[in-house]
């Protein structure tokens, strides 16, 4: 175990004495997590964070009554495991000390966005969510690259390659995608070929249209 780190399944014990009170839990779950924990949170020295989708500052406030401290809703994505999350952060109650302890933890594990709790859903969406919407794209391209005859361990690596040089051309460049993808578009060319028949099939819309659901 790492030098400094203690282990314990007892909520209470973890609490006392935290600074950061991560409450980590499925949405269920957290009415009755923040109820145990109530009477033994310091509002003045501690601050929670909250990394539960769909539970409101109102309601974790009506939950922890007068023992409510500074709140911070957090929602990172699955990248976090590999430093690379986009983390959105929305806060209630909180001075700038604290504001900078948060972000340097989520930081650490990528990049960070503060929003305002109603745009928690719409970011939620577009990122946590986002993750599965972009690995469904690299998955249905292998699989059309394993159709055409590339062997399949080579069509996930080239996809997964050309993937990233799209990112890394848009990062370099600045431009919006609309501008980089006229670079690669002739008239008449395959690229437009290609495209024209993705959004004859809904592409762009099927995209738009599972963000919204997301929501």
């Amino acid at each position: 175990m790492p030098q400094g780190v203690r282990l314990t399944r007892d909520n209470v014990e973890a609490v006392e004495g935290a600074d950061l009170i991560v409450v980590a839990v499925k949405p269920w779950l957290l009415q009755q997590v923040l109820t145990e924990l109530a009477p033994y949170i310091e509002p003045q020295r501690q601050t929670l964070i909250s990394v539960v989708a769909g539970t409101t500052f109102d309601t974790m406030s009506e939950w922890l009554g007068e023992h409510t401290p500074a709140m911070f809703r957090v929602i990172p994505n699955t990248a976090i495991s590999v430093g690379r999350s986009v983390t959105f952060v929305a806060e209630r109650g909180a001075e700038e000390s604290r504001r900078a302890v948060v972000d340097a933890v989520f930081s650490a594990l990528g990049v960070v966005y503060h929003i305002d709790e109603h745009q928690m859903g719409a970011a939620t969406a577009l990122a946590s969510c986002g993750i599965a919407y972009a690995l469904r794209y690299i998955e249905a391209s292998m699989n059309a690259g394993i159709e055409a005859g590339i062997e399949p361990q080579m069509a996930l690596d080239v996809v997964v390659e050309t993937v990233q040089g799209a990112v890394e051309v848009l990062r370099s460049s600045g431009q919006q995608p609309n501008a980089e993808i006229a670079r690669v578009t002739t008239p008449g060319g395959i690229t437009l070929r290609g495209l024209e028949a993705m959004e004859q099939g809904g592409f762009s819309k099927a995209v738009a249209e599972g963000i919204k659901a997301s929501k």
